[in-house]
């Protein structure tokens, strides 16, 4: 969806509403002055860009505070993850909105304003994503993007659904006094990966989200995302849907369904256990998961019973064996 080209009335537009970027950033030198200088860069100069150093060091804060000076708010803390780097921002924040972009990524000029410019026609909004361009380390290169995911008004059940988000963190503009309604980000530095999808599952059993279709982000891919770590994603996305149970999960689908669903995520760090070799744990997410959905636990089981004898390179074929025996005892059942 696009936002209409209206103009922002002017009783509203001379209030000037302070706009707060918050930048967590840890040993991310080689980037975050082009994230930066994006937010300094923007066509609504009413903004605060504060930079929450997570730790670093490769010299981020003297290089930043060299180059910016009070032209930015740095804040240094000890490493704690994205999450409480986030919410230190948040508490931090003067502006009446809060817009959040991480350290590889860009806003496009007109980022804020465009936001900006909902917010203040429409009242019922809470929290307002764009959509976003994929490019290359370089920051500039275009990379081909799938199409923009459109949601419907019931937000919160399709997200639930998703096996992971599909909403840009770098992309959100969302009311101050809505995050910290809700607590902001869950305060644990052991969730280091899908904190967002969290964070959007909780906003979204309560407030109003708008998706704008405008590509207003450039989200740089390279080699060291820590969305590339396998295991702290699947650990991630796993907390988030235990995490849902208390956020209202019932009016979307079955005890039965968010079981299956739960007992997915534990096997998938079952698999991202056994491929680091860690037999034990991997062990245990499969039994977990055959215990949380025993329709498919003889498949679950089968994987704990492999994973304890046999090296993580076996793991295609345990996948085709699961495969085929899910298949035979489907027929069965037909039949």
């Amino acid at each position: 969806m696009r936002i209409p080209d209206d103009p922002i009335p002017d009783n509203l537009m001379n209030g000037n509403p302070l706009v707060s970027i918050v930048i967590p950033t840890f040993n991310r030198r080689r980037f975050v002055c082009e994230a930066i200088d994006s937010c300094l860069a923007q066509t609504y100069q009413n903004c605060e860009v504060i930079v929450i150093d997570d730790g670093s060091t490769d010299g981020t804060g003297d290089h930043l505070l060299a180059e910016y000076g009070d032209r930015i708010r740095y804040i240094r803390q000890e490493n704690q993850g994205p999450a409480i780097a986030r919410n230190r921002g948040i508490w931090e924040a003067r502006g009446d909105y809060i817009h959040f972009l991480d350290a590889d990524d860009q806003l496009v000029a007109n980022k804020v304003e465009t936001c900006l410019r909902l917010f203040l026609q429409r009242s019922d909004i809470d929290v307002l994503h764009t959509y976003y361009q994929f490019v290359a380390g370089d920051g500039r290169t275009h990379i081909e993007t799938s199409p923009f995911p459109s949601f419907s008004d019931d937000i919160f059940c399709e997200l639930l659904r998703l096996t992971g988000n599909h909403i840009l963190i770098s992309s959100t503009m969302i009311r101050t006094a809505v995050l910290r309604e809700i607590g902001g980000f869950e305060h644990d530095p052991d969730f280091r990966s899908a904190e967002d999808w969290d964070l959007f599952l909780r906003l979204a059993s309560k407030h109003k989200f708008y998706g704008i279709s405008d590509r207003l982000v450039y989200r740089r891919m390279h080699d060291d995302m820590l969305s590339d770590d396998r295991l702290q994603g699947a650990l991630g996305r796993l907390k988030t849907v235990e995490n849902a149970r208390s956020y209202g999960w019932e009016r979307c689908m079955s005890a039965e369904e968010f079981d299956r669903k739960l007992a997915a995520r534990h096997h998938v760090v079952g698999l991202n256990w056994w491929k680091l070799g860690n037999r034990g744990k991997a062990r245990y997410h499969f039994q977990r998961a055959a215990d949380l959905y025993p329709r498919e636990a003889r498949q679950r089981r089968l994987f704990a019973w492999f994973s304890r004898f046999l090296p993580h390179q076996s793991m295609d074929w345990t996948i085709a064996i699961a495969r085929g025996f899910r298949r035979l005892t489907g027929r069965k059942r037909r039949g």
